[in-house]
């Protein structure tokens, strides 16, 4: 009897302890802790938020559709300049004159660049593996004649060590698509803090 009364006891303190120990949740298991997978980070690629022009780009880069990507490029009017050095609008070509119009797709990363609308095949898209958010752009945020600001941004990342991707969209097409080099969550939390007017997919890290 006394051995019976002592096992007793120790599945009753067993099932105690077991007890007091925190239970996971849905927020524990989305929630961006030390030590998880950038796949556990950030949305997947197939969420869908119920605005056409967005849901085209999503579908384009989770299927991985070049075509249909480069379809959905919205090309920006400007005028060419025949000036030097880095920045400012896109570059006259030889039998070109200063402000020849052309129609462009910008790129920003390290340094500004474009892509003209006849050479958009030779275009690859972009790779990533994850949605970070997606968000209206405040009206404050400035925009050039060649560097649109877009009335959308959907922020994508890619694998480790490699840089993230915004596309800014206008009136369901792509117009200008930034490289995003520092991808903490530091760094991209404060671009949604200094660009957004309203979240349209809010980030996993504010769950």
């Amino acid at each position: 009897m006394r051995l019976g009364t002592q096992r007793t006891g120790l599945l009753i303190l067993g099932f105690l302890i077991s007890a007091c120990l925190p239970m996971p949740t849905a927020t524990q298991a989305t929630a961006p802790e030390p030590g998880m997978t950038s796949a556990q980070k950030y949305h997947p690629l197939e969420p869908r938020v119920g605005i056409e022009g967005i849901d085209n780009v999503l579908a384009a880069v989770a299927s991985r559709d070049l075509q249909l990507l480069r379809s959905l490029v919205k090309f920006t009017p400007t005028k060419c300049t025949l000036r030097d050095g880095l920045g400012g609008p896109p570059k006259c070509l030889d039998g070109e004159g200063e402000g020849t119009p052309v129609e462009v797709l910008p790129l920003l990363g390290s340094e500004g660049s474009f892509i003209r609308k006849d050479g958009i095949e030779n275009w690859q898209g972009i790779e990533v593996s994850g949605l970070y958010a997606i968000y209206r752009v405040s009206a404050a945020v400035k925009s050039e004649d060649y560097y649109p600001a877009g009335q959308i941004a959907v922020i994508f990342v890619a694998a480790e060590n490699k840089p993230a991707v915004s596309l800014r969209l206008s009136e369901g097409g792509i117009v200008r698509v930034d490289h995003i080099f520092d991808t903490s969550p530091e760094s991209l939390e404060a671009i949604l803090q200094r660009e957004a007017s309203e979240l349209i997919l809010v980030p996993i890290s504010r769950r």
